[in-house]
């Protein structure tokens, strides 16, 4: 809570602005690792030949992390501070504020709570920002409806 009305009170200063955005579908852009892990499919996302054959509970490996599973949300996390830091996010590790990163050359404070961004910085860098976010992560639109404060 506090890093992130940290994040609020940069984007009151002079010429900033703070934006949000959600990752689509966050756990599933990362590749499930640890223990191999099979699921069960419902009927109804069967392939047809598993109807013919009269499967009674075919199962397929889960690659991608899923909501629900143990680890899921540790990939995630591990595939979004790898991602930021590829576009020159720097995690900024203080006390207990977890998933906060700074742009030096931008000058942008972004904070992370699962799957939800928050931008704070200069307007002018903002646009740049989010592009460098979306190079490694897929995010929704709703960043670029203007000044969009995170309640």
């Amino acid at each position: 809570m506090q890093a992130t009305k940290v994040c609020d009170c940069y984007g009151l200063s002079p010429g900033h602005a703070t934006q949000q955005a959600d990752a689509r579908q966050a756990y599933t852009q990362t590749v499930l690792g640890g223990v191999v892990t099979w699921v069960e499919l419902p009927r109804d996302q069967w392939q047809e030949a598993w109807i013919s054959q009269r499967f009674a509970r075919p199962v397929c490996r889960l690659w991608r992390a899923l909501y629900g599973h143990p680890d899921s949300g540790g990939y995630w996390e591990q595939h979004c501070n790898a991602s930021l830091a590829a576009v020159g996010f720097r995690e900024l590790i203080y006390e207990d504020w977890r998933s906060c990163f700074w742009h030096p050359e931008l000058r942008l404070l972004l904070t992370v709570y699962v799957d939800d961004f928050k931008l704070s910085g200069p307007e002018e860098s903002l646009k740049k920002g989010w592009e460098l976010i979306q190079t490694y992560i897929d995010m929704d639109g709703s960043h670029t409806d203007g000044n969009v404060p995170w309640l």
